[in-house]
């Protein structure tokens, strides 16, 4: 936790909560002094204490993003924080993509996060709140991996971000993005050593991130420090994007 993100008394909600990068925000969140409510889409979701609830939630189905919101604030009454970190990293070569494929991927990265925002924000509109939309550096530069699936739900990320965020201000709301490129995590350790070593090769820190160099840079846009930023993309990347 840094000195900048005092959470204290908020609740939030982070989507994708159970593994990588939303796991390290359920952790940083609630370090922060947050109560953090977050979702999953397997039985590992199901988490209960007094602080910290994990659900299981579909968030593919139309309706699962408003059933998602709904659960959180029946528990807890409200939502101060959203963080729509869920989603799914695809590969699919451009001839290869299918429409269920572009469906799914889209369903998940984009339409999930566009409605989670839609809804959490009727809840934030009387006492103001903060959204996090989680890009990639693939919305950026259209991935390394020619992927175009993934890198257009990403790229279309940071547009909604900037149109939430003009949207929702004068409710006192804010809206960010973060946008990360390769960072540690069991996908990534997963991958082939000689891809690994390629994009470790561009990334000029020569390394990837760690997943709670993404977590803080998150609590800390959530906290009162950033109370006058938004609409903003924060590239988290080791300065990749610049060799890109």
């Amino acid at each position: 936790m840094t000195m900048f993100s005092d959470l204290t008394g908020q609740v939030a909600f982070i989507t994708g909560g159970t593994r990588g990068i939303g796991a390290a925000c359920v952790r940083t969140f609630a370090e922060a002094g947050a109560t953090v409510a977050y979702c999953g889409a397997g039985p590992a979701a199901a988490h209960d204490t007094e602080r910290i609830f994990g659900f299981t939630a579909d968030l593919a189905e139309p309706r699962g993003p408003h059933k998602a919101v709904a659960e959180v604030i029946a528990r807890f009454g409200r939502i101060d924080i959203l963080v729509n970190n869920a989603g799914v990293f695809d590969t699919t070569d451009l001839f290869d993509v299918t429409p269920e494929n572009w469906d799914h991927i889209h369903a998940i990265n984009l339409r999930a996060a566009f409605f989670c925002t839609q809804q959490a924000a009727m809840t934030m509109k009387d006492s103001g709140g903060t959204i996090i939309n989680m890009s990639s550096i693939a919305g950026q530069n259209g991935g390394s991996l020619g992927n175009p699936a993934y890198a257009s739900s990403k790229a279309a990320i940071i547009g909604l971000t900037k149109a939430m965020a003009r949207r929702l201000a004068k409710s006192n709301i804010r809206v960010n993005c973060l946008a990360p490129a390769d960072i540690e995590t069991d996908m990534t350790a997963g991958w082939p050593d000689e891809i690994r070593q390629k994009l470790i090769g561009i990334t000029p820190l020569q390394r990837f991130g760690s997943v709670d160099e993404v977590s803080e840079v998150a609590a800390f846009l959530c906290s009162s420090s950033a109370s006058y930023i938004t609409g903003q993309v924060i590239s988290i990347n080791g300065g990749a994007f610049m060799s890109g």
